[in-house]
């Protein structure tokens, strides 16, 4: 009787997902900024919180609060 053997490979959407969660992440920062130079306090509020919602949705990714928190903090010279 033959036997298989299961050989493993990357999936190839890796680089396509990894691709899609940087644009998502990268919106969510442009849509933050554009709240705050437009002064949209109610719209920058409601960023902040579907950034919350990515975070808690995406635990194994680094914290895109911290990011965003990052943006409020003066450069290293």
């Amino acid at each position: 009787m033959p036997t298989l053997t299961l050989i493993t490979f990357p999936e190839p959407s890796e680089p396509a997902v990894d691709a899609a969660e940087a644009e998502v992440r990268a919106r969510y920062v442009a849509d933050y900024l554009a709240d705050v130079r437009r002064g949209d306090v109610i719209a920058k509020d409601w960023t902040l919180y579907e950034i919350e919602m990515y975070d808690a949705a995406n635990p194994d990714l680094p914290p895109l609060m911290d990011e965003i928190r990052g943006l409020h903090l003066p450069a290293a010279a």
